[in-house]
């Protein structure tokens, strides 16, 4: 074998590598792009294990009409594909939650649409996001005034 015959070889064996290098890397770049702006209507959600993007429609909660929530996973633990995302709101003082389930529809990777959300009364209300990777479950959290 001639050395320009091993140098193609050589190349050839390398070649696959540099595609599959520069995919993983617009993946990971694209990952990090899907977190929508604040610019956009959406709010942050954060944690040391994952942060989400999400805004209401309409953007006004008011007490006793249905509204929808889109949620954004933009950052995961092992950022490995999401495979569900669970939004459920609680009244902590009061024992209990919403009185309707809402829908959940994915619209993208790692993009969902819950409907039928309802806060049927005013006061402190704790909105949860559970995002679910496999078996693995990821709860972020946060706080919400329901004024009347």
């Amino acid at each position: 074998m001639t050395r320009e015959r091993v140098t193609t070889v050589l190349y050839a064996a390398r070649q696959p590598r540099v595609p599959l290098a520069l995919v993983l890397l617009a993946l990971c770049t694209q990952a990090a792009a899907a977190c929508p702006d604040v610019n956009e209507g959406y709010a942050r959600l954060a944690s040391p294990e994952a942060e989400i993007a999400f805004r209401w429609e309409p953007a006004d909660i008011k007490v006793g009409k249905f509204l929808q929530i889109e949620v954004v996973a933009c950052r995961t633990p092992d950022g490995g594909p999401v495979t569900r995302v669970a939004v459920d709101a609680r009244m902590p003082a009061h024992g209990h939650g919403m009185n309707y389930r809402p829908k959940a529809t994915e619209v993208g990777p790692g993009r969902f649409r819950f409907t039928g959300l309802m806060m049927h009364m005013a006061g402190a209300w704790q909105l949860t996001f559970d995002i679910f990777q496999g078996d693995k479950r990821t709860r972020l959290s946060q706080d919400l005034d329901v004024a009347p």
